[in-house]
């Protein structure tokens, strides 16, 4: 007797379903039937293909396509629902601000619906800018069962910072650090705030407005030493970037001899928030200080982001060959160059007597930024027509 054919692998069987749907099927014909060899689905490949449904169907009415799919899975390849593919079709109608969908559905796969579902459902939620949305589906916690644990509440909080809702991200704080709360607050929840304080103030015009977000972000950081959290290299990152883009170099320096006191060692991202401070105040030597200081130490490699800011400096203050060093310097090493940068600095030795790069050079960054695009292109969601 032969062996029975295996499962079909998702490479093969997504193009099919994907046909099947651009064609209508799931809708014009609901008696539709799969083929007698089909073995059924796996919860992984049919999440995979839910997840795949806005990719390929960026203009189509997903809540209704979504569903069709989803039924004929149960119905027609007698398919049993399960936690994770529950938390994938309400993952769709969330980002498709599809809101009453998605509380039917919840309400009506309520024994599938877990903590990790609601707190998936809140980020969902988030992307597309409904944190009001999010807030209640997180007081609706109790309906399905669910306890909200650390991560379901900062999750919640970072959607509510996203979206500038500073005041009840607080309330939640406050309430994570009432004596004998359920859920304690962890680092992330702080290093959240200190995040979008600082992100949040950079983006107004208003010096007042950014000292107070400042101040605020500063008082948060206190707030969670105070509580007995030690401060790792993101919380320290996060602070350290608002403070040098907003001119504090000195708040900024003190934390980083402090980081060094306290043994957290700093990053690439760390220093590369002092270079782009002294370059873009014109400081470029200290820039480049910070950048061998980084190498000497052991604390990181310079990256293409390390570089740029230097090199843009040096060329606004006239500073060419020194410029065109650290760009050979960073094409020998691996890094590509912004385009952006390759021609500010070709034009800067095009005026300076008519000098220019090398051929080498030249040749190493074209194709670098060719295959940058390609790259890039090939990263890009597929983006089909479908049928009206």
């Amino acid at each position: 007797m032969p062996s029975p054919s295996p499962s079909p692998s998702p490479q093969r069987i997504l193009p099919q379903l994907l046909s099947a749907l651009i064609q209508g099927h799931f809708s014009l014909n609901p008696t539709l039937l799969p083929c007698p060899h089909f073995r059924g689905f796996s919860s992984s490949l049919l999440q995979s293909l839910l997840a795949s449904l806005p990719r390929f169907f960026p203009s189509a009415p997903l809540p209704s396509l979504a569903f069709s799919f989803f039924s004929w899975a149960q119905s027609h390849c007698h398919f049993s629902h399960d936690e994770m593919t529950c938390r994938e079709m309400a993952r769709l109608l969330a980002k498709s601000n599809s809101l009453p969908s998605l509380w039917l559905f919840l309400r009506n796969n309520h024994a599938l619906v877990t903590t990790a579902t609601v707190t998936a459902l809140i980020a969902a939620l988030g992307e597309v800018g409904l944190d009001k949305p999010a807030l209640n589906l997180f007081y609706r916690m109790k309906q399905f069962h669910c306890t909200p644990d650390v991560q379901c509440y900062n999750t919640l909080i970072l959607v509510l910072c996203q979206n500038r809702n500073f005041k009840k991200a607080r309330f939640l704080l406050d309430q994570m650090e009432l004596p004998g709360a359920r859920c304690k607050p962890n680092l992330y929840t702080y290093t959240i705030f200190i995040n979008f304080y600082c992100k949040r103030g950079l983006e107004t015009g208003c010096k007042k407005a950014i000292r107070r977000r400042i101040w605020e972000a500063n008082h948060m950081f206190r707030r969670m030493v105070f509580n007995g959290f030690v401060p790792d290299v993101v919380t320290y990152n996060c602070l350290i970037n608002g403070l040098c883009k907003t001119y504090r170099i000195g708040r900024a320096h003190e934390l980083f001899d402090e980081m060094i006191v306290k043994g957290v060692l700093p990053n690439r991202i760390t220093y590369n928030s002092f270079i782009r401070y002294y370059s873009v105040v014109n400081e470029a030597d200290k820039a480049v200080q910070f950048m061998r200081e980084m190498e000497e130490r052991e604390h990181g490699k310079p990256s293409s982001s390390s570089y740029t800011p230097i090199i843009h400096s040096l060329c606004e203050s006239g500073r060419v060959n020194e410029a065109t060093n650290l760009l050979v310097q960073m094409v020998e090493r691996g890094h590509v160059p912004r385009e952006f940068t390759y021609k500010l600095v070709c034009d800067a030795l095009r005026r300076k007597e008519g000098e220019k790069l090398s051929e080498e050079i030249c040749r190493k960054i074209e194709t670098g930024i060719r295959e940058r695009i390609k790259q890039v292109m090939r990263v890009r969601p597929v983006k089909c027509n479908t049928r009206t």
